[in-house]
């Protein structure tokens, strides 16, 4: 008969173990980094020699939101943006509406300089748009090249907003 004692001692010997495990060790938790950007620099879009009027998409109250293991695997991440696009000039058709959009990842992939994320819009946003996230380390910060681009409508009408945020961990 074993004493009981031994059992516990060789249950407690056993979890320690599994914990000690190099495999565990690199996977880790993932440390979520945040990022906020009151406002991006208006992108202009429209215009040509179709007569469309001109017209200038800025991203606004940017939130970023990506979790990231210590391996350096991208386990998840969301993008907020108030989109509100402006007449340049003058026209007889309003701009649309200020909306949010919402976007949540999808992949990652290794890049020059990080990782390559893609990020997929909510089917509710007002307007359908891709972004992909250049994603590289600096020190204990993370930066978030992002490229926003209008999917719905093709030039002149589609744009492009190009934006950096960086990101820390709380």
């Amino acid at each position: 008969m074993i004493p009981r004692c031994f059992v516990l001692v060789m249950a407690a010997g056993a979890c320690g173990t599994v914990a000690n495990d190099p495999v565990d060790a690199t996977v880790g938790m993932p440390v979520t980094y945040k990022g906020r950007l009151d406002q991006a620099t208006p992108a202009m879009f429209g215009g040509g020699p179709m007569g469309y009027c001109t017209y200038t998409m800025t991203l606004k109250q940017l939130d970023v939101t990506i979790a990231i293991r210590p391996s350096g695997e991208v386990t998840s991440g969301r993008v907020q943006d108030l989109q509100v696009e402006a007449i340049v000039g003058t026209c007889m058709y309003a701009p649309a509406a200020a909306s949010i959009a919402n976007f949540n990842f999808v992949s990652a992939t290794p890049s020059t300089n990080g990782m390559m994320l893609t990020f997929e819009g909510e089917a509710t946003n007002a307007t359908k748009a891709s972004l992909v996230v250049n994603l590289s380390a600096s020190g204990p910060t993370q930066t978030a090249a992002m490229v926003f681009h209008r999917t719905d409508l093709g030039a002149p009408l589609d744009w492009r907003v190009a934006v950096t945020v960086p990101l820390a961990a709380p």
